[in-house]
């Protein structure tokens, strides 16, 4: 091996604690910010195989300590002359954990926990790194990285993409310089490049307002499947009968830009919404596409006129027009009518943004949870109470009343587990959990684990003569009155008791 790489050879102890992580890791959501440890441990553990292979990572490390097998590699910032980890961000991230569990989401607290109480702290106080002398040179390693270890996961293909998109960004779109990284061809570096501008058309307000809110975010977002988006097309039937060319780096639409992008949008629609008997997916063949492209939105073409050269496009709902012609402005109706339908989802959208920033806290809201707020746990129950929450209208108010009492049980159970506090409450009140009521156990986290903000909210609910109480509550369960189940006591309920489940379980807005 040359000398270049004798840093590769060796391994140099280094505290855990005084490693730093790296925000620009490729597996991270580029959309969120990574300040802390839990930051990166909630995103390392975002989707359900994720989460399932960290937990296999954690349990390794619980039960034979660190095997320093696979390289870490770091390098130093001669900004700050801190270290920064290039290559194990995941094992660093457990170790960490480990040696800090109260640092864990909350999500999966409960389960760090119990695997450190297992685990021989002073073992990996230190571990061994391979110091890299300079970024560029951990850069390389990255790039040439093999592993078929069990406990490594390999880059995702976007996750691949979005390290070639820094490259290209860091080196100001120098294609040698990144093929020299990478060791990709340049032809592999374009086909990147292209499937990520197709993948950006959904940020065009064509494609946009023809989104649900929820859909843009799963299309937007670096999780969106794109190996889907990058085998359709990669279809030269498809890029015939939609009009897409490539010229380089470029992405070319050939035909009436506005009928390409209808299109698009169903498609993308089709790819998030992820519909079992739907064939847009990584298993796409070749045989499929006839049918596919037939289901899809027309994708008309200008003839030299400037009218389309097609019996005319699908408009939003599918539907063939008998015929194309222009309107007083030489417009062709294809392209008026995609103009005017985008106009009204235009309007659309922004009434519904509005509409969500009003429902805020508006005792008058037709849902009590809001579909803006998203739930992280290992519960089944509570996160499928939340889910109902978000989907119930609260016409089933006495569904919903009954519903927020035991979703309240469960997330003070959930918080107790999380923090492993079960022995601590057994102690206090001399007896098994399951026998300790929901407002004894209120009491006790409220006055050792709470800030004064929930601590007065846990004051007033316990208080029966305060009329967010805990027993009327109770009274939702074994109680007759009715006077409490309307929906603006309802919505104002759950808007009282929100900062609480905010310190409690894990809970975000999107």
């Amino acid at each position: 091996m040359s000398e270049k790489f004798d840093w590769l050879l060796k391994k140099t102890p280094r505290s855990v604690d005084q490693i730093r992580l790296w925000p620009e890791n490729p597996r991270l959501n580029p959309d969120e910010t990574h300040t802390s440890l839990s930051d990166f441990a909630d995103d390392l553990t975002y989707d359900t195989a994720d989460k399932k292979d960290f937990y296999e990572l954690i349990t390794s490390i619980s039960e034979d300590g660190f095997i320093p097998a696979d390289p870490v590699v770091v390098w130093k910032n001669e900004e700050n002359s801190k270290y920064y980890v290039a290559e194990g961000n995941r094992r660093l991230v457990a170790l960490k954990l480990l040696r800090e569990p109260h640092k864990s989401p909350k999500s999966i607290r409960r389960f760090v926990r119990k695997a450190s109480d297992r685990t021989n702290l002073t073992e990996i106080e230190k571990i061994p790194v391979n110091v890299a002398p300079t970024f560029e040179e951990a850069e390389w390693y990255i790039n040439q990285r093999n592993s078929s270890s069990s406990l490594q996961r390999k880059w995702t293909r976007v996750q691949q993409q979005r390290w070639i998109i820094t490259l290209y960004e860091k080196h100001n779109g120098n294609i040698d310089k990144i093929m020299s990284i990478t060791k990709l061809s340049k032809s592999e570096l374009e086909g990147f490049f292209r499937i990520l501008k197709i993948k950006d058309f959904v940020k065009l307000d064509e494609v946009r307002t023809k989104l649900t809110d929820d859909e843009f975010d799963k299309a937007n977002s670096y999780r969106f499947p794109i190996t889907i988006l990058e085998r359709f097309f990669s279809f030269s039937d498809v890029k015939d009968r939609w009009g897409v060319e490539y010229d380089n780096l470029e992405v070319k639409i050939i035909s009436v830009k506005s009928s390409f992008l209808n299109a698009f949008a169903e498609l993308i629609k089709r790819i998030v919404n992820n519909k079992e008997d739907d064939k847009i997916n990584t298993r796409l063949t070749k045989d499929d596409l006839a049918e596919i492209l037939d289901s899809l939105p027309q994708v008309v073409f200008p003839s030299d006129n400037g009218q389309t050269n097609e019996a005319g496009a699908h408009d939003n709902e599918g539907d063939r027009h008998p015929h194309s012609g222009k309107n007083n402005e030489g417009v062709s109706e294809a392209t008026e009518g995609s103009q005017k339908s985008n106009s009204t989802n235009t309007d659309s959208a922004n009434n519904q943004s509005d509409t969500i920033q009003y429902l805020k806290g508006n005792p008058k809201r037709p849902k009590m949870v809001l579909s803006i707020y998203e739930l992280k746990t290992d519960s089944y129950r509570l996160q499928g109470l939340f889910s109902e929450f978000k989907k119930i209208s609260l016409g089933h108010k006495n569904c919903v009343a009954a519903g927020l009492r035991v979703f309240l049980d469960l997330a003070v159970l959930n918080y107790i587990q999380t923090e492993g506090i079960e022995n601590s409450i057994r102690a206090q009140y001399q007896d098994d959990l399951r026998n300790v009521p929901l407002k004894k156990r209120l009491e006790y986290i409220k006055s050792n684990h709470l800030n004064n903000r929930e601590q007065i909210i846990v004051n007033r609910l316990i208080d029966s003569n305060y009329h967010y109480s805990l027993d009327v509550l109770n009274g939702y369960i074994h109680g007759q009155e009715t006077h409490n189940l309307n929906k603006e006591f309802l919505n104002s309920f759950w808007d009282f008791l929100f900062p609480l489940f905010e310190a409690l379980l894990d809970i975000k807005e999107n």
